[in-house]
Order: C-alpha cells, then structure tokens, then sequence
C-alpha cells in the first residue's frame, strides 16, 4: 500500500493534484533526501504553494502525495532480507515551565551522543527556519517557555540527519510487515533497501492498520540501527559485507607482478595481452605509464606502490598485472601484500650504484622480495639461466616453475 500521489512542477500542477487527491497533502522533491524540502499534513492552498516552493529549493519536480497518518517506521532490507526496523521520532523538546524553546534545545544538544551532521550517531538540533514557521504556525517562538511536560516537535520530518531519535522494533515487527518488506526490495530491485513507511503499530499487519509505504531508499542511513536510542543496536553492516564477499569467497583480484633488470616492461605488457584476450578486464603498470583496460591514464615509471594501488582500487579492473622495478620497490614498497605469480626475468649490473645499491647480489636481494610475496598455492616463475635467480626459488613456500632460453 502506497498513498495516492502524482509528480507536479509548477503550481497549476499543484492545483490539478490538490483537486483530485484533497487535503490533507505532503510535498517533497522527488529527487530528495534526509527529509529536505519536505512538508508534511498540509490543509490549505497557502500551505500547498509555500511547500511547493520549499521542495523546489532542492529540485525542480515536486512529489504530492495524499497525507497518511501514523509513526515513521524505518525498515531495513539487504540481500533480500529483512535485517533492522526503526521506529523514528522528529526532533522534539519537552517544557519544563522554566527554560525557553532555545534553552531546551540547547539542553538537548548537550547529550554527547549529538554532533553536526554525520560525526556522531545523533545529530545536533538545529533551529532552522522550518522550524521556525513551525513554532510560528503554533504562535510560539524560540524564547517561549512551555508548560511542564508538553512535548513540542521541531521538525516535520523524523529523518535521523535532522535531530530526530530512534527505537529499536526489530522484535516487534508482524510477519506481514515482514514479508510486505522483503517484496518491496526485491520489486524495486534494490540490494540494500531502506524502506519507509507510516502505521499506528509495526506489530499489526499494514492492511489492518491502514498505513502505507510513503518512500523507498536506495542509500539508507546504518546510524538508527547500529546505535539507536533506545533499544538493542543491530550489525547491520554484517550482512552487508557478507552479500559483498560471501563467505568462503575471495575479496582479492589475481595479481601477476613482473620484475627483473630486463624484459619486464614486454613480459608484462604479454601478459597484460593474454589475460584480456580471455575476458578479463586488465588493470597494468609499466615503465611508461599505467593502462586501465587497454587506455593510458597516467604516463612516466610507474613501477611502485602508488601505481599498483591506483590499479588495485579501480573499481573495473578484475585482474591486476603489475611491473616491479628496483626503484619503485624501494621508493614506495609493492602496493600488495601477497600475489599470485610472481616473474623474474633476469638480474644483471644495470642500475647499480643507485639507492645504496652496489653489487649484483644485492639487486637480487631487492628483487627476490617479489617472489617471496607469493600465496602458497602460487607460482614464482624463475630463469633458470640466471644462478642468482635460480637461488631465490630454494626457499620460496609456493610452486615454482623454472623456464630456460
């Protein structure tokens, strides 16, 4: 269930909606979110055409939506499953028939759970001017005092990122909601899924209560869940991480690093070819420069760490195959701690007398680093011409295959 609404960009859109849905209605921008640019239980034209404006501030299409009643229900859904359910309360203050509104919200940013925006698992209040048309609608004003024990809201929203506060009902939640949940993400096609919705009580079945789903979002807030109010926390991060790297599976991409005093730069550039050749999308380092999938985007010696960084953190690259050369070994370490296949091509006295550098058995020390970052199940592929390459495979962990020219 999902309350009545239309999409409107101009206010004789507004008027058109306002005439076939009635009061009372919600505006909102449609491409919205932490509750900005929303205006909710409007009864009148005046108010209509002032939330119009308001949701325009953040978008040019405006939602209006018939106005369902009820508490602000958050439902978290990742992988398919249900993992969280948040009851959400708009940020509020309660009189105490001495302080003013502005004292009391002072008072209740004092609570060391509150921060400005995202640093901390509540946000501060803050005495915007929505606020402000709110206390003016009830004709009160930041320094009225209320009356002992009257709860005031200062925000028509419960969004979390706008002061509000959250309980945990996970274990309250009816079976029907659950299921009604699990549905939602999977026909809007959402992974993880947050889903909104308003009813007088998330233990008894929607269509009983007359709620409805009023938002789904595709970028949910953990803050509500992984540290509430009120209530248990819940590890919503877990099954997260679990739908990303299932157990059992492999988070790393295979890396094949190349290094040697020649060849390295056509060894790699070899492979690099080979393994796209088989559907692979190719992320390597050269002396020249660094390739994403055939296309250059840095150019100069990029045979480091940085370099084999900036081709392990593309996102489209599934297969890493990475020059390593003395000095970029030296200068800024590997980039990685374990590989796949390690090659040596050869050691020779090119290059010595560079980084303290000096006899051709400490160039093999520096360079047989590489192989020895080799997984177990790994293959270090040596020359078996050069004595000093050769050496490195006698105390190599993996599988080691020698080849001869």
């Amino acid at each position: 269930p999902v309350p009545r609404g239309t999409t409107v960009y101009s206010e004789d859109g507004l008027r058109d909606a306002i005439e076939e849905l009635g009061f009372p209605i919600v505006t909102k921008p449609l491409d919205g979110n932490h509750g900005k640019g929303a205006t909710i239980r409007i009864t009148n034209w005046e108010d209509a055409a002032e939330g119009l404006r308001f949701a325009k501030e953040y978008g040019r299409a405006v939602i209006v939506e018939q106005f369902v009643e009820g508490d602000d229900y958050r439902l978290l859904v990742v992988n398919g499953k249900l993992i969280a359910a948040a009851k959400r309360t708009p940020a509020a203050v309660k009189g105490d028939g001495e302080r003013t509104i502005q004292q009391l919200i002072d008072k209740v940013n004092e609570d060391p759970r509150r921060g400005v925006g995202h640093e901390k698992v509540l946000t501060s209040i803050k005495a915007d001017q929505h606020t402000l048309d709110i206390l003016k609608s009830k004709e009160l004003s930041l320094d009225s005092v209320l009356p002992a024990g009257e709860t005031l809201y200062l925000k028509s929203t419960a969004n979390i990122s706008t002061g509000g506060t959250a309980t945990d009902v996970t274990d309250l939640i009816h079976p029907y909601n659950l299921l009604m949940a699990e549905r939602v993400a999977g026909i809007v096609g959402l992974d993880i899924c947050g889903i909104d919705l308003l009813t007088s009580d998330i233990a008894i079945p929607l269509n009983e209560t007359r709620g409805a789903v009023i938002e789904v979002n595709a970028a949910p807030g953990f803050r509500m869940h992984i540290a509430p109010t009120d209530g248990l926390p819940r590890n919503v991060a877990a099954p997260v991480i679990d739908m990303l790297f299932p157990p059992g599976s492999t988070a790393r991409i295979p890396i094949i690093a190349i290094t040697g005093t020649n060849g390295k730069t056509t060894t790699t550039r070899l492979i690099a070819h080979l393994v796209a050749s088989i559907g692979y999308k190719v992320g390597f380092t050269t002396t020249d420069g660094i390739y994403i999938q055939g296309v250059q985007l840095q150019k100069g010696d990029c045979t480091g760490g940085v370099s084999a960084e900036f081709v392990l953190r593309d996102p489209t690259v599934n297969y890493a195959v990475l020059e390593t050369a003395r000095g970029g070994m030296l200068r800024s370490g590997l980039g990685f701690h374990t590989c796949d296949i390690a090659v040596v091509t050869n050691v020779a006295a090119d290059h010595l007398g560079m980084r303290d550098i000096y006899t051709v058995e400490e160039m093999a020390a520096v360079k047989g680093v590489l192989p020895r970052t080799v997984r177990k199940n790994g293959w270090a592929v040596l020359n078996a011409d050069d004595d000093l390459v050769y050496d490195m495979g006698r105390t190599l962990d993996c599988k080691v295959a020698y080849f001869s020219m």
